[in-house]
């Protein structure tokens, strides 16, 4: 049972999906990004290092974008000798750069991005550029400032600065949610959120992302990543509670989070509810992952025509989907069951 869980987690689309209504965002590039030199010399800040990395991040998944999550991109550095946080000149990125494409395994960046920040008298400053491995070019540095208590925002018009420097395409709507959300979240629980994603032991994450929540009730990204942590232990009763908090989507992950909702419903024995979670994540964007849960729910539901159709646009979607043999012989089960006198 914990081996079928963990495929149908792992299963989640790798970038979000765009909201409904958006434009592909241009060039679809892969990205590291690096963690952000600390240029302030004060030691007390060094958190926000990787904490503002994971969430540019994270925007550039909203813009369509693929990125190297902060596991992998641990690994990456530790296996080149270069601690996080560190500066890193330029032939040095292009070096780590070149790594990347050449190696066997795991995915082939096309985009470092390095960042900076600085803090003096209550202002801050943040500064990004993004190098092109293959063409072994770096883009001018794009840098916004503004008041500490003002971080999210200052970060979210340095991550729209850096998807015009790097032609990606965001629109009005999108620009106005990426406003709203940084405004929203205090600095606070956005520290507790970044510790909690820097932590590889499950058990501190989630103990973490419920602190952030406890200081931020609500918090779209903290209530999607403790279900996620909950789920992966199967223990549905409390992810569904804790994806019942969420204030509203959670960007980048609006569509997963529909999918993981859904997931929790149907362990849960709740196939209207998943149902309603996969029709949710379906109207952000197509995917085969939706189309599956969709016709799980359905079948659960007793439609068992609906699922067969579900299957199909899974099918179609993703032909290598290897989930869907076990939706595909339920259903045939299910016919053997009918036909038997």
């Amino acid at each position: 049972m914990r081996a079928a869980v963990v495929v149908l987690l792992a299963a989640l689309p790798l970038g979000p999906a765009l909201l409904a209504g958006d434009q592909p965002a241009g060039p679809l590039h892969q990205y590291i990004v690096m963690p952000f030199e600390n240029t302030s010399e004060d030691p007390s800040l060094d958190w926000l290092s990787s904490g503002l990395a994971h969430t540019l991040g994270e925007y550039l998944l909203g813009f369509g974008q693929r990125v190297m999550d902060d596991e992998e991109r641990s690994v990456l550095l530790e296996g080149s000798g270069i601690p996080e946080g560190s500066p890193l000149a330029l032939a040095s990125a292009l070096e780590l750069g070149r790594k990347t494409v050449a190696r066997q395994g795991g995915m082939r960046i096309d985009r470092l991005v390095l960042g900076r920040f600085s803090v003096d008298k209550g202002d801050i400053t943040l500064m990004a550029r993004s190098i092109d491995i293959r063409q072994e070019k770096a883009r001018p540095w794009v840098s916004r400032t503004g008041r500490l208590k003002d971080l999210l925002a200052v970060h979210r018009n340095l991550a729209l600065a850096l998807a015009r420097d790097e032609s990606l395409q965001v629109n009005e709507g999108r620009a106005e949610l990426l406003r709203k959300q940084a405004e929203d979240a205090p600095l606070l629980a956005f520290d507790t959120y970044s510790r909690a994603m820097a932590e590889s032991d499950s058990k501190k994450r989630l103990q973490l992302l419920r602190k952030a929540l406890q200081q931020f009730p609500g918090y779209p990204k903290a209530s999607y990543q403790a279900g996620s942590v909950l789920a992966r232990e199967e223990r549905w009763e409390e992810a569904a509670a804790v994806l019942a908090q969420t204030s509203s989507d959670p960007f980048p992950y609006e569509s997963e989070f529909h999918l993981l909702s859904s997931l929790v419903s149907l362990k849960r024995k709740d196939p209207h509810g998943a149902a309603e979670e996969a029709k949710r994540s379906l109207a952000i964007g197509e995917t085969a992952r939706g189309h599956f849960l969709l016709g799980k729910a359905l079948q659960a539901g007793g439609d068992a025509a609906g699922a067969q159709a579900e299957l199909g646009k899974a099918q179609a979607s993703d032909p290598s989907g290897t989930e869907l043999d076990e939706l595909r012989r339920s259903l045939d089960e299910g016919k053997s069951t009918r036909r038997k006198p």
